[in-house]
């Protein structure tokens, strides 16, 4: 790979950027498949406009819009108060009655924290009042999403940079009255690309001077540059083997189980996943203040899985023609195919299963048919990445069986965590959410709903002529507003 890629460099002109002093600082998106362009929405949400609350790494959640808030004894009424002085880009105030508008605008789109609400009300001109038919662990979390905007524009945001322009690239220069105090940079502006190589050529050509993952073929590459800082963080993100339990040999939770010792998830991460990636235990966010600190575990123990199977009824056939695979069963495994990272995964999965004498068939599609058919329930398997969040409301949305008037995110057929993640979702004090926490995890490791594979991780690749100010924790891209360049001579 280097010996491709230094002459490639070379021939790139590697070294014409300009003084990072002197602009705005360009971010180059390798957008790929269509799903892929909402990092873009994403990101150009952060740089302009913000949420009342935000969690932050265990989960907690911190001050932004608001400065306090107070949930009355029975937990049916949060009252927020909201930090004084904050304005949006054309000067205006924010008020109590703006927020509460906003509120009750996307309460009544029936987003999923805010099932219980029942009104919105502003006690004052810095307080606002949501009130609720029965406590939902979930408000909070539903209100860190909502990135307010001014009622008379989609483009007008309290955040530290001002929005110019959306297309065809994003453009937005510093707002100098941001309640949070002035950015360093004059401005950002977001670049796309095809793919994510095609930015990462972008940056070795200084054509910009950062960008939002690097391929996993190319990290190695980029840490040993002095030119580029690479910054590697575990995301809310997870991959499971995900089973549906209608299936006659998964209905089984001895079968599931024995699936899920059968995984060597080590080998996985480091083959697959290129060493990108963290064992996954539970589908809930393992920084999470109430996570368990020794969570229970699936050990991986391939004679242990066979035997089970045979235990379960499920044993190997006698020798048949010369060639022919003995299996026990079948599984359709349902992969995404616009990612070669989950082919790689699965394939791997494949040869481990096949170990213990169970066939894996893969079967790659598009997102759109991924998510058709999991909604249907059409599927033995399926292997994807899914949102966790570090609040647990997604690991709520996800796993929670349909309900009346709310249908799945898929439909594995398995019902046996519900009303531990209602009772999680009703919860009123710190005691009760880490009660409920240690009850789904080992819900989760006794019933075997799925076989946890791994965390994900992402790199940015910064030019070295910035400080990003990280913890080594915090994703840096979602914190551009705090980016520094400093002068180092460098090309």
């Amino acid at each position: 790979m280097l010996l491709v890629l230094c002459p490639f460099l070379a021939a790139c002109g590697y070294g014409a950027s300009a003084d990072p002093q002197a602009g705005t600082l360009r971010v180059g998106f390798g957008i790929g498949p269509t799903a892929r362009a909402s990092g873009v929405t994403v990101l150009t949400e952060f740089l302009y406009a913000e949420p009342l609350i935000v969690h932050d790494w265990s989960g907690r959640p911190q001050r932004k819009l608001a400065q306090s808030w107070q949930w009355n004894t029975g937990g049916t009424v949060l009252t927020l108060r909201l930090k004084p002085g904050v304005r949006f880009h054309d000067g205006s105030l924010l008020t109590a009655d703006t927020v509460v508008q906003f509120v009750r605008q996307h309460a009544a789109r029936e987003r999923p924290g805010f099932r219980y609400v029942t009104d919105v009300t502003a006690p004052d001109a810095q307080s606002v009042a949501i009130h609720l038919s029965r406590p939902d662990f979930f408000v909070l979390p539903e209100l860190s999403e909502l990135r307010l905007i001014h009622p008379d524009s989609n483009d007008l945001g309290t955040g530290p940079f001002r929005l110019i322009t959306r297309t065809p690239v994003v453009e937005a220069e510093r707002f100098d009255g941001y309640h949070e105090g002035r950015a360093a940079l004059p401005g950002v502006r977001i670049v796309t690309y095809d793919t994510q190589r095609s930015a990462w050529a972008a940056l070795m050509r200084g054509e910009v001077d950062a960008v939002q993952e690097v391929n996993r073929d190319s990290v190695e590459f980029m840490e040993a540059s002095t030119k580029i800082a690479t910054y590697t963080s575990v995301q809310p993100f997870y991959i499971p083997l995900l089973f549906n339990v209608r299936h006659e040999a998964l209905r089984h939770v001895e079968v599931r189980r024995a699936i899920a010792q059968a995984l060597d998830r080590t080998a996985i991460i480091e083959r697959a996943m290129r060493g990108r990636g963290r064992l996954a235990e539970s589908p809930v966010w393992p920084f999470h203040w109430a996570h368990p600190a020794d969570p229970p575990r699936h050990s991986y123990d391939v004679a242990g899985a066979a035997a089970a199977l045979d235990a379960a009824g499920f044993r190997l056939p006698g020798a048949g023609r010369p060639g022919e695979q003995r299996r026990r069963f079948a599984i359709r495994c349902m992969v995404y195919n616009e990612d070669p990272q989950f082919e790689r995964i699965a394939l791997m999965v494949q040869r481990q299963l096949f170990e213990v004498g169970v066939a894996l068939e893969i079967e790659l599609v598009d997102l759109r048919t991924f998510s058709e058919r999991a909604a249907r329930g059409d599927f033995d398997a399926l292997l994807i990445r899914v949102q966790a969040g570090r609040a647990m409301d997604y690991t709520y949305r996800f796993w929670r069986s349909a309900e009346a008037g709310r249908p799945a995110m898929q439909n594995s057929g398995y019902r046996g965590a519900d009303a531990i993640l209602d009772e999680l979702r009703h919860s009123v004090d710190d005691d009760d959410t880490r009660r409920s926490v240690s009850k789904l995890l080992q819900r989760f490791h006794d019933d075997v709903p799925a076989a946890l594979i791994a965390w994900t991780e992402v790199t940015r690749a910064v030019d070295a002529r910035y400080d990003v100010g990280t913890d080594g924790n915090q994703d840096p891209l979602f914190n551009i507003w705090k980016w520094r360049p400093v002068r180092a001579s460098r090309r």
